[in-house]
């Protein structure tokens, strides 16, 4: 498989950092696509530096030769493939701190979206975002003209309904369509966001358990078997996410980045789904879950904002 055009932009607090150099990369990209071919905007969750080797996530989850690198797993190198672009924040430390770091972090997103969109007008920009890095993407919509992103893919999100409907609540916002993709594996971990940041306040609850009913919006639940039968129909068999637990089971299951690309470019792929999908099952958490999540974050105010 031949990687597609990848290159790269970090922040440096809420600005874009090095934004000439970040230009230069960018319109070098650009120029080896079709001159309509999508852009995918690539966001990271928590535990990430772009300044660090070792938590880089240029050399990580975006590649160019991590084996399950996004970039490569977006793009075969054929004609239309996409233009990948990560971005990257400092995300290290808790997540606690990585969290309130987010909307500073979506501000330099936003820049960076509206230099994508100055250099290329005629081509569709996605966010691909996983767990934190859905807040910071959910953050920069405030800060963008309407219509300048068409389109984002949330990977388990780590963000609660309530800011996510807020940052929605805007003219970016109303014009994007959003995919919202779930999984069982990751129900511990929502688990643990929602009694870490506010122990037993009703009405805390993460976009784990979707927003249905949202113009606009589209949640895609990977642990339902009804749901990856109507991705097959549709074109776009998903397997089953395997492990009992994983973080990464919207992007690592096979068959996911074949649907997320065809969503770059697919402007009538997320009302199909929205028609198709059935109707997402109240997701309740066991009992033994909330007991170990009561144990291993101790009772706080830590509401998010």
């Amino acid at each position: 498989m031949v990687p597609m055009p990848l290159t790269h932009a970090n922040a440096d607090g809420n600005r874009l950092a090095d934004p000439a150099g970040t230009v230069s990369r960018l319109r070098s990209a650009l120029a080896e696509t079709a001159p309509d071919a999508p852009l995918a905007i690539m966001v990271h969750g928590l535990s990430y530096s772009p300044g660090q080797p070792a938590r880089c996530p240029h050399r990580k989850l975006y590649g160019p030769t991590c084996p399950e690198a996004w970039g490569r797993r977006l793009g075969t190198g054929t004609a239309g493939s996409p233009v990948a672009l990560g971005f990257g924040w400092e995300s290290r430390g808790s997540i606690w701190r990585a969290y309130g770091r987010a909307p500073e972090a979506g501000r330099a997103l936003a820049e960076l979206v509206e230099v994508a969109a100055a250099l290329a007008p005629s081509r569709r920009i996605t966010l691909i975002a996983h767990s934190l890095g859905a807040r910071v993407a959910l953050q920069a919509l405030r800060h963008l003209a309407p219509g300048t992103a068409h389109r984002a893919i949330l990977l388990a999100a780590c963000e609660f309904r309530a800011p996510a409907a807020h940052a929605l609540d805007c003219a970016a916002g109303a014009a994007l369509d959003v995919l919202n993709v779930t999984a069982r594996q990751n129900r511990a971990f929502d688990l643990l966001m929602e009694y870490g940041f506010a122990p037993g306040r009703r009405g805390c609850t993460t976009l784990a358990r979707g927003m249905a009913g949202r113009a606009r919006w589209c949640d895609l639940d990977l642990s339902c078997a009804e749901a990856r039968a109507t991705l097959s129909r549709l074109g776009h068999p998903v397997a089953a996410p395997q492990a009992w637990v994983c973080h990464g089971a919207t992007y690592l299951t096979p068959g996911l980045f074949s649907l997320y690309r065809a969503a770059l470019s697919d402007a009538s792929l997320l009302p199909r789904l929205r028609a198709a999908l059935p109707a997402p099952a109240p997701r309740r958490m066991a009992a033994n879950l909330v007991r170990l999540a009561t144990f291993a974050l101790p009772a706080g105010n830590r509401t998010p904002s």
